[in-house]
């Protein structure tokens, strides 16, 4: 009979080959265990997740990557769930790996990318709604943008960044130097913002960046193309993607908003941990490679 144990980092030689048949050409072993196994930030929980054993085989995986966050005036537990996968053998087992996420009721649980077999699953489970739809942004300059260009200076040097940096925004640029996402900061004589982007998949090979975090939303849309034109020379991207949560009324020209076929879905652990107070960082998404 299968049995459900914790994965930490020494397993991840034993799921490696599960991960493998996800498909996902672009993702290395390395990184595999950078987002799943050997995260980039630190961590308290001593565990990466729960393997289903068939004996000593492992025959099921799902990936619980922690984080702790100040968000909304409180410190705050995460799991980011990640990587569900089952032995078509042993599908009868697969929800005994959920059955120890759904136990952690100090943690808010987070799901970006459920299948659609899971995302019923959680549905069922009374898991909310995180996110449904996105604005796409391919920002073209107007007369106001122009008019403003000298005022917002765009930092592309680390260094410079971090410099410009302190408190939680410094631990943030801290932790995520370590993943695959790009960071820039815009400011103007009063105001900075400090944004945490993922190269996401567009048209053909074009790509769009994926604005993970900004320590100013408004800022953000009040610059879209000097924000754009920024991850523009750090990633080659063409134009931004923004959660509908952070866009708001945003639209500028040339912009399109878009459902998510699947929703993102999370379940609070606190009454006033909303989907506002969310974003991607500390999750799968910025260790991943498309």
């Amino acid at each position: 009979m299968a049995e459900v144990r914790p994965a930490g980092p020494e397993h991840f030689d034993q799921v490696y080959p599960l991960l493998l048949r996800f498909g996902h050409a672009a993702m290395s072993r390395e990184d595999w265990r950078r987002m799943l196994f050997d995260l980039p930030w630190p961590v308290e929980e001593p565990h990466r997740g729960y393997m289903l054993l068939d004996g000593d085989a492992v025959v099921g995986f799902l990936g619980t990557i922690f984080s702790r966050r100040e968000l909304g005036g409180a410190t705050r537990r995460i799991c980011n769930l990640s990587s569900w996968i089952v032995d078509e053998r042993h599908r009868t087992s697969s929800f005994q790996l959920l059955l120890p996420v759904l136990s952690m009721k100090s943690h808010t649980i987070v799901n970006l990318s459920a299948s659609r077999e899971a995302h019923e699953i959680f549905r069922a489970l009374g898991f909310q709604t995180l996110e449904d739809r996105q604005t796409l942004v391919v920002p073209i300059p107007g007369p106001r943008d122009l008019a403003g260009w000298p005022r917002c200076s765009v930092h592309l040097r680390p260094e410079a960044i971090r410099g410009r940096l302190a408190g939680a925004g410094l631990r943030i640029f801290d932790d995520m130097r370590g993943t695959l996402a790009c960071q820039v900061l815009l400011a103007d004589r009063e105001r900075s913002c400090h944004l945490v982007a993922t190269s996401s998949p567009w048209k053909g090979r074009m790509r769009l960046a994926h604005i993970q975090y900004a320590s100013d939303w408004t800022f953000l849309t009040e610059h879209g193309p000097q924000a754009a034109w920024a991850l523009y020379r750090r990633m080659g991207t063409a134009g931004l993607r923004l959660d509908g949560r952070r866009a708001g009324n945003w639209a500028p020209p040339l912009s399109a908003r878009r459902p998510i076929l699947l929703p993102q879905l999370y379940r609070p652990a606190e009454p006033d941990m909303t989907a506002q107070l969310l974003d991607g960082l500390y999750t799968e998404v910025v260790n991943q490679r498309w």
